[in-house]
């Protein structure tokens, strides 16, 4: 089966890098978005149990899109979903903006 790509998108995330972006995921994408209401820990446990739900395909590379004030902070919740996501995807994790670092996870390739 062939991989897919998957978008994951916190509420007010920053877009300006969304031409490389898009680019990158040129192939089929699953695209997972923070909705208005929902809380930052809710939404990172709703990509978590898709995660381990299984998606229909293996991911090929997951693309994170934070909010840029969110960006510069540790969350420990963030910080787990992060390494889940790597784990998950062949061709790496990519977090944007670039600036989000908690020692062990900035853009992992």
């Amino acid at each position: 089966m062939e991989p897919m790509n998957l978008l994951v998108v916190e509420r007010d995330a920053d877009w300006s890098q969304w031409p490389q972006i898009s680019r990158a995921l040129s192939h089929t994408v699953l695209v997972l978005v923070q909705q208005a209401d929902e809380t930052v820990r809710a939404f990172h446990e709703r990509v978590a149990q898709r995660l381990q739900r299984g998606v229909a395909r293996p991911l090929r590379r997951v693309v994170v899109l934070c909010n840029r004030q969110r960006a510069h902070s540790y969350d420990a919740t963030r910080d787990q979903l992060l390494r889940e996501l790597s784990a998950q995807a062949q061709d790496g994790l990519r977090i944007y903006p670039f600036s989000y670092q908690n020692g062990a996870t900035a853009s992992v390739a």
